[in-house]
């Protein structure tokens, strides 16, 4: 029981920091983009990565005093989960979340130095301040109330990973579908056009009426292949990351994400 106690409570602290993970990164995107974006992996509203990398500096560091030190090695540490978790997301499912390859001081695009920074900083206000004071709600609760809690939540969490991996295993598969897809859509359009123009004798104005039409109209039909072809969550990554990429085409995410924003 004393076991099952503590799994509980560290799994309401990862909780916690993977809802702040998800707040923080939502937050950014409406301050920079200008709208609001669910920026979590997951459906819910969680970044898991986040969690992980507060639970490791928690138990791995609770007991550094020295506040540069403290901040070097929380650095450290999540730059090392982020690298970790971008190398093995590419590895198992064909595609790259997020690319840092043009800003200052990155390493093979995973990770670089702004994230460092930010995360060493935020990493060591959690050991030095927020994790005493998450300890302290979390022990006040009664014991039914931590067991009704965890366990009602990590079911959800549990159903909502286990879709959200099936969604990744899947989306090398209907990229390279779309792809394919895209690839016949241009193949139709030039020849339509083509045709248009070989056997009308209306003036040019008339004739690019004509050809943008054809544009719209393969655009349209495009955009409801992508939505017949990937599901809404996979559309999702596409669209809150901008710089995902897929290991069959580099430009591929990019041109999805123009066409899915004709119809916004």
């Amino acid at each position: 029981m004393v076991a099952l106690a503590i799994i509980e409570r560290y799994f309401i602290y990862w909780l916690a920091y993977a809802f702040v993970g998800w707040a923080w990164e939502t937050g950014l995107s409406v301050v920079l983009r200008h709208r609001f974006e669910d920026r979590g992996v997951l459906n819910g509203p969680l970044c898991p990565i986040y969690g992980f990398g507060a639970l490791l500096v928690v138990t791995m560091l609770g007991d550094v005093a020295n506040p540069i030190a403290l901040f070097l090695s929380c650095g450290v540490i999540a730059c090392t989960l982020e690298y970790l978790s971008s190398w093995a997301i590419e590895v198992l499912f064909h595609v790259r979340l997020w690319d840092y390859a043009g800003k200052p001081f990155n390493i093979n695009g995973r990770v670089y130095l702004n994230g460092f920074l930010a995360f060493g900083a935020g990493a060591t206000a959690v050991v030095m301040v927020v994790q005493p004071w998450l300890e302290g709600i979390v022990d006040s609760w009664p014991p039914i109330a931590l067991d009704l809690t965890a366990s009602l939540l990590f079911a959800v969490t549990v159903v909502d990973a286990a879709i959200t991996v099936a969604g990744l295993a899947s989306f090398d598969t209907r990229l390279a579908r779309v792809a394919e897809e895209l690839k016949a859509l241009r193949l139709e359009q030039i020849r339509d056009i083509d045709a248009n123009i070989a056997r009308t004798d209306a003036r040019w104005e008339r004739r690019m009426t004509g050809m943008r039409d054809d544009v719209e109209a393969i655009a349209e039909e495009a955009h409801e292949r992508i939505r017949g072809t990937l599901s809404w969550q996979q559309r999702r990554l596409i669209r809150i990351f901008p710089s995902l990429t897929s290991s069959r085409d580099a430009g591929l995410a990019e041109r999805i994400r123009t066409l899915l924003s004709r119809r916004r």
